[in-house]
């Protein structure tokens, strides 16, 4: 057997290659924040790329979420022919829908600015309105990329997509670092559109060695794209929740005055970065994994490899998490270098919906696995719900942190919802992992909170970037030590792994 074809050692390989990818994100969002601030051009920024960001994930994303096994049916019940012509006919599908969009935004971008950002004057609605446009090749180019990505899963090509992802953000950084005292904000424009332009080239000449039939722009009818549209139906109701939280999250920042909505999307891009590593191990790993238990009737095998996708998920959550929590003075003073309160408080209250978004993540795959969509669906649109309703009744009357928490209570409304939902043969021993974890986050969080207090005297603390800095090192040790340890004494499969690793280590 080809050692990256087994789940966990692809899981393992992507994980590293997103971390590497959250290390470069976390080198862009720094020079952003040291050459475009808090800046209304960076808030235009913010707020152009959430526009397409709620036309992607709505109108797009409930079909790229369900695109792989869409295909793979249509791959063994019809041929690759057919299956490829479907897929043809789907970018026919796509091109029209960009051209739709294209032209709504030339003739209602006045309307939708003012909705998009209350809180702006004309002069600043007009800057709105360009980077809005300027931005059109991006949105095109991401959602070639997410279903090129996607098909190439489906021939068990993993790791190129991943490479000409992390390129990207080399461009960014150099695009930001060469072309930002020249153009500006419009230096991201020109990296962002780079970008798109060269993934989408890459994968659509590997998908033409592997699939000489794939085109992004062919004669191919309409009609047979109506098979992946009609098969991700059920996911648009969730999408457009969550969608239309965020745009209203996005909104209602604008209010806090200028500066208010980048603070808020750099601890969202942070605490982003976890979900962004896990969301390509879940999707592409785990569910066609479950599904087959799932159909083979193997109840057990299900239940075991659900409870190890959350073991391993959420213990590098929680890692992150703590640190969010706890260090979120000093990621201000590498970011910021001074201590800005809304990003600290903000920071903790995402930090802390990120686990129960991963959490949402993996429990929602199980029963889309099971074919529950509508479970999954229900318990994603109660949880936002309750988030916008929170916004639009309290918004104006609490501080700008209280809109990181409204996001809290609904995502950890979704996660309970989904955690009484599952259908587990074992799941008394899910709820066990669950308690042990949560033991582990409280063990943890007391032992790093202990030491940050012990060093509260000392040189370390964090009154500058390098101390801030060394202090991030030294609690990340402190938290790796901990959660091994917890492994160590209550893990079962973990701790036998950490074993036979150490083993290894002393035979080397």
């Amino acid at each position: 057997m080809n050692l990256f074809s087994s789940p966990r050692m692809i899981s393992l390989v992507l994980a590293f290659s997103r971390f590497v990818k959250m290390f470069l994100g976390l080198v862009v969002l720094y020079l952003s924040v040291k050459y475009f601030g808090t800046s209304f051009e960076r808030d235009s920024w913010v707020l152009s790329i959430a526009l397409y960001g709620v036309i992607v994930c709505f109108l797009y994303n409930p079909i790229n979420e369900t695109f792989r096994t869409k295909y793979i049916f249509l791959k063994e019940d019809k041929g690759e022919e057919y299956a490829m012509k479907s897929v043809n006919s789907l970018m026919n599908f796509f091109n029209l829908t960009y051209l739709a969009i294209a032209l709504i935004l030339f003739v209602a971008v006045s309307p939708i600015t003012q909705v998009l950002a209350p809180g702006f004057d004309p002069a600043k609605r007009e800057f709105l309105s360009l980077m809005i446009f300027s931005l059109i090749p991006y949105f095109i180019f991401q959602q070639q990329g997410n279903i090129l990505v996607a098909l190439l899963n489906t021939y068990d090509s993993y790791f190129y997509p991943e490479l000409v992802s992390l390129l990207a953000s080399l461009i960014n950084i150099l695009s930001i670092l060469f072309l930002s005292e020249h153009i500006g904000i419009y230096s991201l424009v020109v990296a962002t559109t780079l970008n798109g332009f060269i993934l989408v080239s890459v994968l659509s000449h590997m998908l033409r060695k592997r699939v000489p039939s794939f085109r992004l722009i062919s004669l191919e009818k309409l009609e047979r794209s109506k098979s992946f549209v009609i098969f991700s139906l059920p996911m648009y109701l969730s999408a457009f929740c969550v969608q239309l939280y965020l745009f209203v999250e996005k909104s209602t920042c604008t209010n806090f005055g200028e500066g208010a909505v980048s603070i808020y999307d750099y601890a969202r891009q942070i605490t982003n970065l976890p979900h962004i590593v896990f969301s390509s191990i879940v999707p592409i790993v785990m569910t066609p994994l479950l599904s087959k238990c799932f159909v083979a009737g193997d109840e057990n095998s299900f239940s075991d490899e659900m409870r190890r996708f959350i073991r391993l998920l959420l213990y590098f959550t929680l890692f992150i998490v703590i640190l969010f929590l706890l260090n979120g003075t000093q990621i201000s003073y590498l970011l910021f270098s001074d201590a800005n309160t809304d990003f600290i408080h903000i920071l903790a209250y995402l930090g802390l919906a990120v686990f129960c978004l991963v959490f949402s993540m993996i429990c929602g795959q199980s029963l889309i696995a099971r074919g529950k969509v509508t479970s999954y669906v229900g318990a994603v649109i109660i949880g936002n719900a309750v988030s916008i309703v929170l916004c639009f009744l309290f918004s104006r009357r609490v501080p700008l942190e209280m809109l990181s928490l409204f996001y809290l209570i609904g995502q950890a409304i979704s996660s309970f919802i989904l955690l009484f939902k599952i259908e587990l043969v074992r799941k008394g021993l899910l709820l066990k992992d669950l308690l042990l974890i949560l033991m582990t986050a409280f063990l943890a969080y007391g032992v790093v909170y202990l030491v940050q207090t012990a060093l509260s005297d000392t040189s370390l603390m964090s009154a500058d970037k390098i101390s801030a800095t060394l202090d991030l090192v030294l609690c990340s040790l402190v938290l790796i030590f901990v959660i091994l340890s917890s492994l160590m004494l209550f893990g079962g499969e973990e701790r036998k792994m950490i074993i036979n690793f150490i083993s290894k280590l002393r035979k080397k």
